[in-house]
């Protein structure tokens, strides 16, 4: 099996294994941030290494700090379900991502989820 770099920053690594993402520190810790149907597509690590965030059948949250690897989801329910191709972070909390046609959408999310 293949593992695929999506992201990573100083302390954080971002990759994914076929359809399995997980975040790993530099201190060796490592979280697994679910399955994504199609394989993950992007991610995206916080430039103050607080949470990063992994796409493609939908979005989630994970925490970087504390509670490493406690994780929030979002568009991931039926009838609910986002494709999201990309990823920028556009505030401490908050993000933008882009579907499948291009469109851009704001995700400004609650810090508790992510910070601790």
């Amino acid at each position: 099996m293949t593992t695929q770099e999506l992201a990573h920053s100083a302390d954080y690594i971002v990759q994914h294994e076929y359809e399995h993402a997980t975040v790993t520190a530099a201190d060796g810790r490592h979280a697994s941030l679910g399955e994504f149907y199609g394989d993950p597509a992007v991610a995206l690590i916080d430039v103050n290494e607080q949470w990063c965030a992994v796409a493609g059948e939908g979005l989630v949250l994970c925490r970087l700090q504390q509670t490493f690897g406690e994780c929030v989801e979002y568009f991931r329910q039926p009838g609910e379900v986002r494709w999201i191709t990309a990823l920028r972070q556009t505030g401490p909390f908050a993000l933008e991502w882009q579907d499948e046609d291009g469109a851009w959408s704001a995700l400004a999310f609650d810090p508790a989820d992510v910070s601790a």
